[in-house]
């Protein structure tokens, strides 16, 4: 009979154990999800493969592909730098040298042009959000030297009675380009980026009165819509 207060005793410990060895079972868990969690708020912020960069330098390598086998020639550097979250503003420069030769027209044109705009990110990759698909806008302006060598002179109908001629002189363009492109990594910091861009036509300062029908940055053959393309290998900086 003495042993019944005993193996009470022994009951009344085992059940006050089980609660604490289930209390800390749970603690244990909570504890191993807050690590993880934390980890992956560490890889988010912290590795730079997984941050989207905030710095980009680049080169187009489609335009200066072309001049072998066109009469264009020249090239187009980029700035993109990430603002705010998915926007990123980015400035662009480059130089060209054209001709054009049809329908009795012989003009020369070389010169800078200037695009200043943004890039909005519509989807990133989780491994590397700095890869990922944009849609964007840029306001052009071209300043280039423009000779005419040859124009057509119509005095009666259709019929090209002579043939006038225009000195070098500056001129000046200007045009809005809508774009949607793409930048994947290519390796390390290295990173393809490309874009397609329609390009509308907004104005110039006109050399006697002709309408433009080249213009660096823009293309040939001046219309309201114009296509272009940025084909170019861009850095991460930071």
């Amino acid at each position: 009979m003495k042993r019944l207060p005993i193996y009470t005793f022994a009951l009344a410990i085992n059940l006050g154990i089980i609660p604490v060895l289930g209390q800390e079972d749970s603690i244990s868990i909570e504890a191993e999800t807050v690590v993880e969690e934390t980890k992956a708020i560490e890889d988010t912020v912290l590795n730079p493969q997984k941050r989207a960069g905030k710095l980009f330098v680049g080169v187009d390598i489609f335009n200066p592909a072309v001049s072998f086998f066109t009469e264009k020639q020249g090239g187009q550097a980029m700035v993109s730098y990430n603002v705010y979250k998915k926007w990123n503003a980015v400035a662009e420069v480059g130089f060209e040298k054209n001709h054009y030769d049809e329908l009795d027209w012989d003009i020369d044109v070389n010169g800078l042009y200037f695009k200043l705009g943004f890039n909005y990110f519509l989807s990133q990759d989780y491994e590397d959000a700095s890869n990922g698909f944009y849609a964007g806008a840029r306001f052009a302006y071209a300043a280039y030297k423009q000779t005419v060598n040859q124009y057509p002179i119509r005095v009666s109908g259709n019929q090209v009675d002579e043939y006038g001629s225009l000195p070098e002189a500056n001129v000046s363009a200007y045009w809005v380009e809508i774009l949607a492109g793409a930048r994947v990594r290519l390796i390390g910091n290295f990173y393809v980026d490309v874009s397609v861009r329609p390009e509308i036509y907004a104005g110039s300062k006109k050399q006697e009165g002709l309408d433009p029908l080249v213009i660096p940055g823009y293309g040939k053959d001046i219309g309201p819509i114009n296509f272009s393309m940025f084909w170019g290998i861009t850095y991460k900086l930071f």
